[in-house]
């Protein structure tokens, strides 16, 4: 949720720049129409009050004249004036109630080194790791070789549970464990905390961290009206909301590695195929809580913790700076990293590194107390996948795989094997 403040003391800047998303945002000139409201009440009641008080003057000073009958007079404007400014008082709670509602519709202001654009056409590259290779025999789609090698279960995954679900099996669910260990040590000697979090959350949380209510089509409800959890970024950062930490405790880097559950509300006909866009999934998170002035230096600290995960597993990747257009609700600046498939050709999303900056923190009423001001501020909170799992299953499997159809156990990886050369 944005600063109240920063619209109302900039709307106009803050207008242009949120409206450089490219989408309309009608909740913008709600906010107008109801803060114009609210500033109108609020003025009067102070204006009341400011009368209540002389009337108050006067009864007192009449009284201490022992004039009773014009102390009764004015008592009876006194009651009119307290029921005028009750009734005001009422408007404005509303009112309150409203402002909150439109705040949570709009997004963060996307940061001034976001380029302009569109859509995803209009991302910048900044770099490329990585030799892309051209094999000397016919390389076959990870989800091919996962059923020829006895990796997964397609079939019974849809008896089971339904589309969009996969069974890893044998090789192929060591393969999973693996990735899963391996990003989380790499994660730990970077200096991460490991958690091990819920996957069922309250609606109170989502809201927290801007996936309510915004996506709610995305995310599995429970009949408890709790949900699934749609990525451990909301566990980790609500970790300690309505809570003042310590400066001295900043900053604090969690990783976790969960289930993650999205309905892909608007994705029928995309990635129908293989294990790229599931219900179901697994992510390694990362999240990172600290003083605003130290975000953006973080934000270039996990980006590169993220490349250097796929550096060891020797994959060629490229990071994209998102434009204005193409980054997310919650999201002041982000990038995404994309490992290179060979059954697409091209470059698939397999992380997404944001800096939120205060957006989450203040709908978390998460606080820091400044040592030299004694003042309660909001930290800024960053995000990220280091990494998406099962997308990088498939990266290991397509890129590794062999003429006899084998998988080449990463050398990064063979500890988790036993020394396995193979699979």
């Amino acid at each position: 949720m944005l600063d109240i403040n920063r619209l109302r003391n900039d709307f106009n800047t803050v207008t242009k720049r949120i409206q450089s998303r490219g989408k309309e945002f009608p909740a913008l000139d709600q906010f107008k129409s109801l803060d114009t409201q609210w500033r109108k009440i609020t003025t009067e009641i102070q204006t009341l009050n400011t009368e209540r008080n002389v009337y108050t003057e006067q009864v007192a000073k009449f009284m201490k004249d022992k004039k009773a009958d014009e102390a009764n007079k004015i008592k009876i404007k006194v009651q009119g004036v307290k029921e005028k400014i009750s009734a005001l008082e009422a408007q404005v709670k509303t009112l309150d109630q409203d402002l909150d509602l439109v705040l949570h519709s709009i997004p963060n202001v996307p940061h001034e080194s976001v380029q302009l654009g569109k859509d995803e056409k209009d991302n910048k590259e900044i770099r490329a790791w990585g030799k892309i290779t051209k094999s000397k025999f016919k390389q076959i789609p990870h989800w091919e070789i996962a059923e020829k090698r006895d990796f997964v279960d397609f079939q019974r995954a849809v008896k089971i549970s339904g589309s969009r679900f996969t069974i890893y099996r044998k090789d192929g669910a060591k393969l999973i464990r693996a990735l899963q260990s391996f990003t989380l040590d790499t994660n730990i000697e970077a200096g991460f905390i490991e958690m091990l979090p819920p996957v069922v959350l309250n609606a109170t949380t989502l809201i927290g961290t801007g996936q309510l209510p915004k996506f709610e089509e995305d995310l599995f409800k429970l009949t408890t009206n709790q949900y699934l959890s749609p990525t451990a970024e909301v566990q980790l950062t609500s970790f300690y909301g309505n809570e003042i930490l310590a400066e001295k405790s900043l900053p604090i880097w969690l990783t976790a590695n969960t289930a993650c559950f999205r309905s892909e509300a608007g994705s029928a006909g995309k990635d129908t195929k293989g294990v790229i866009r599931q219900h179901q999934f697994y992510k390694t998170e990362m999240v990172m809580i600290t003083k605003p002035k130290d975000s953006y230096a973080s934000l270039e600290k996990m980006v590169t913790n993220a490349e250097g995960i796929l550096q060891k597993l020797n994959l060629p990747y490229r990071t994209i700076l998102l434009c204005t257009g193409d980054q997310g609700f919650s999201a002041a600046k982000t990038y995404d990293i994309e490992v290179w498939l060979p059954s697409y050709g091209a470059y698939k999303e397999i992380s997404s590194c944001s800096n939120c900056e205060d957006f989450q923190a203040r709908n978390l009423m998460m606080r820091y107390k400044d040592e030299e001001t004694g003042k309660n501020i909001y930290p800024h909170t960053l995000n990220g996948s280091g990494l998406a799992i099962d997308r990088l299953w498939a990266a290991v499997v397509e890129n590794y795989q062999q003429e006899n159809g084998t998988i080449k156990i990463p050398d990064a990886l063979k500890k988790y094997f036993d020394g396995k050369e193979f699979i």
